[in-house]
């Protein structure tokens, strides 16, 4: 296992609304790749779960405010197994980087999409449930490396909501029944369901339905905006501009010049995205710059995951090679520096108890190494990775388990040994 200090950030935020990261170009202070303590492939598969993990995954990043962390979950940390492993069938969908989206998880299944369309599998040992091969999901969140996404089902009380090419969608989640749909909107990215409303971003417009019947409450003009984020009766859109709209009537409540670079997260009154402008929080009431933690030198930043103790972001130089940051949250301050690891092109998509998961990319096709890391959240330390030869997407995490698929459309679950 590599030593805490090669991955401790040697520098320390200064003073002000404004932090400076600076320092040398590279990420880290050696840009050495993390070395897990337990890697793990698609070997030989269990019979499924002897015990079904806890909790649920509703969402691509777990709650309507996008988080991206799941509160009193403990997933696997030492020395984890596979359990089953199921392949879905994967016709090509045009732009997408992968031919499966992220998995969601609710009321014991699994939920994912293809464009052999929307698929629902047990929890417990893979098999499938159901599928809806008249549904096609949308993609979203076109990115210069990875290619877009597919839109994953969205679960909340019972309906599995998906954007398609063809509108919205709500199926039963049980047997994958359409209770409604509507085809008069164009989806450019999932909805994100709360309080009643499915939001479903549509090119330059969001629309609010009635999650029950799929009826229009309102249409906002927000220039764009794959993933908008739900907290405290505000929707806030990353489109070209950050903005915050009242979630009941669709009015604009406030604009930041933040320019986005990610999707927003909130989290105890402020949202938290990556921008030019580095790691970045604005007021959730009015849209105020609270503070920048910036590296300069064109740097971009992914989505970030915020926990009540930390905020994790990948920084993706231009000439060096991307690396994982924990920032300690200080209140309404600027975080401040814990940790940080090089992953080669990747992303932090989720936490949950004292670990955070990162995607890593940057291998290549064909290669062996870990695509999945499950790194502590307090050192740093990677505990272990699951290796692949195709990228994987971002996973699903539980009380006692993982979900995930590579981009080929293999689905894969794991608990602890």
């Amino acid at each position: 296992m590599p030593s805490i200090d090669r991955r401790t950030f040697l520098g320390t935020l200064a003073s002000g609304a404004v932090a400076g990261l600076g320092g040398c170009s590279s990420s880290c202070p050696d840009g050495e790749p993390p070395e897990p303590s337990t890697t793990f492939g698609t070997g030989e598969a269990g019979r499924g779960f002897d015990t079904l993990p806890g909790g649920a995954w509703p969402a691509p990043r777990f709650d309507p405010a996008n988080t991206g962390y799941a509160p009193s979950r403990r997933p696997p940390t030492d020395s984890p197994t596979l359990r089953w492993r199921t392949t879905l069938p994967t016709p090509d969908v045009d732009d997408a980087g992968t031919d499966v989206s992220a998995p969601t998880v609710a009321e014991g299944r699994v939920f994912l999409t293809t464009g052999a369309g929307a698929f629902a599998l047990s929890l417990r040992d893979g098999t499938e449930q159901w599928r809806n091969a008249d549904l096609s999901p949308t993609t979203a969140g076109a990115d210069a490396r990875a290619g877009a996404e597919l839109a994953p089902p969205v679960l909340d009380d019972g309906t599995a909501y998906l954007s398609t090419t063809n509108g919205v969608a709500a199926l039963r989640a049980d047997d994958g029944v359409v209770r409604w749909r509507t085809a008069d909107i164009d989806p450019t990215g999932p909805p994100t369901v709360a309080d009643g409303a499915v939001f479903v971003p549509a090119g330059g417009e969001l629309v609010a339905l009635d999650a029950a019947d799929g009826s229009e409450r309102w249409v906002a003009a927000t220039n764009g905006g794959p993933l908008p984020a739900v907290a405290d009766g505000t929707v806030v859109v990353a489109g070209e501009e950050l903005q915050g709209v009242d979630a009941a009537t669709g009015e604009k409540r406030w604009s930041s010049d933040v320019r986005p670079e990610s999707d927003p997260v909130v989290a105890d009154g402020t949202v938290y995205l990556g921008a030019y402008e580095g790691v970045v929080g604005v007021g959730l009431d009015d849209g105020t710059e609270r503070f920048a933690v910036d590296r300069g030198g064109g740097r971009t930043y992914s989505t970030p995951v915020v926990t009540p103790e930390t905020v994790y972001a990948v920084e993706r130089p231009r000439e060096a090679g991307d690396a994982t940051f924990a920032l300690d949250r200080t209140g309404d301050g600027a975080p401040e520096p814990r940790w940080c690891s090089y992953v080669g092109e990747g992303a932090v998509t989720a936490a949950a108890g004292d670990h955070a998961f990162a995607l890593r990319s940057g291998a290549g096709e064909g290669s062996r190494s870990a695509r999945l890391l499950a790194f502590t959240a307090r050192f740093g330390e990677a505990t272990w990775g699951f290796r692949s030869t195709e990228r994987v997407v971002s996973p699903a995490v539980l009380d006692g388990g993982v979900v995930t698929a590579t981009r080929l459309g293999t689905v894969v679950a794991f608990g602890g040994a």
